[in-house]
């Protein structure tokens, strides 16, 4: 990589963002930072997380909870990837640690066969370890939503918000949006005991994803009509950030040609959301080709970083 010389910084991100994604397929499922974080951030809440005080008291807990956190990790990453003599192993290292391997993948090839075998109570299970929500009543077609809902909203946190600030802003800004996308999913605000302790992460989380929902959906709407999501943007409901949040999944569904939310159940309590894209609900094999989509995504992000790294490198070598 340093064979690159001063267009390092240009070129280098798109090659070490491919080979950190190709290695983790390597790394055991049980190895990821997500199950390590998992027990830290429920130790906060037990600890912080007090359901008699104020809303605004439980607010400020869950901001200093984040602190605490984010502020060590951080501080780690720093030192292995901004004062070593040699960063780039360890910077490879860390995004292929933090990226997604191949369970989900399994997991969904495991909901197809159940669903095309007509096991609907077999098939929930192979959900309840990547999805928040309540599966247990879901139908058939709830099943299908949840499964093509939940391989989108993985890519779009974990893969792709990587992806984007690791080209953007290094290691550190990779690393800051992967733990506050992952602390705003273990402190979800729509759980009833989370929702002031889980503000502040939700709000970090979101806007960090903002810029990344818009290209995702952006790239997304390339394997359709790329107008047809926007015809459909009446369909997005709420604040900018939860209209940010609802374009990916609008642009799948449009690409998709497949009805996709709908309301959903979280702990027993039933929260709308909007439906999204055409009328014509989806079927079990519309999870292998969300999965094709997504894969096809990530190798155009790739490509472009390369593309706009190598002009910029270009236009930059003629400038000087």
């Amino acid at each position: 990589m340093e064979t690159l010389g001063p267009y390092h910084s240009l070129l280098a991100p798109p090659f070490m963002l491919a080979l950190a994604y190709l290695l983790s397929m390597l790394i055991p499922e049980s190895w990821r930072p997500r199950y390590l974080l998992a027990p830290l951030a429920e130790a906060l809440v037990q600890k912080t997380n007090r359901s008699q005080r104020a809303p605004e008291q439980r607010r400020l807990a869950g901001g200093l909870a984040l602190s605490l956190l984010l502020l060590p990790a951080l501080l780690l990453t720093y030192l292995l990837t901004g004062l070593t003599a040699y960063p780039l192993p360890f910077e490879l290292a860390l995004l292929a640690w933090l990226m997604p391997g191949p369970a989900l993948a399994r997991d969904t090839d495991t909901l197809f066969s159940r669903l095309i075998a007509g096991q609907k109570a077999q098939a929930r299970g192979a959900l309840v370890h990547w999805t928040i929500r309540d599966t247990q009543s879901l139908s058939e077609l709830g099943l299908v939503k949840a499964g093509i809902e939940v391989q989108l909203h993985q890519a779009r946190m974990q893969r792709f918000s990587l992806m984007f600030w690791y080209a953007l802003g290094g290691p550190l800004a990779a690393s800051l949006s992967w733990l506050a996308n992952e602390l705003a999913r273990f402190w979800h605000p729509d759980r009833p005991e989370m929702h002031s302790f889980g503000h502040w992460p939700s709000r970090l989380s979101e806007g960090l994803m903002m810029p990344v929902n818009g290209l995702l959906g952006l790239t997304l709407s390339l394997y359709g009509n790329p107008m047809a999501p926007w015809r459909a943007s009446h369909q997005l409901t709420g604040d900018w950030f939860s209209r940010s949040q609802q374009w990916p999944q609008l642009c799948l569904a449009c690409s998709l040609q497949r009805q996709l939310g709908g309301p959903w159940q979280l702990q027993g309590q039933r929260h709308l959301r909007p439906r999204l894209g055409p009328p014509t609900p989806p079927e079990p094999e519309d999870l292998l080709r969300t999965r094709r989509l997504l894969s096809y995504a990530t190798w155009l992000w790739l490509a472009l970083l390369f593309l706009v790294g190598a002009t910029l490198a270009l236009v930059w070598h003629h400038l000087i």
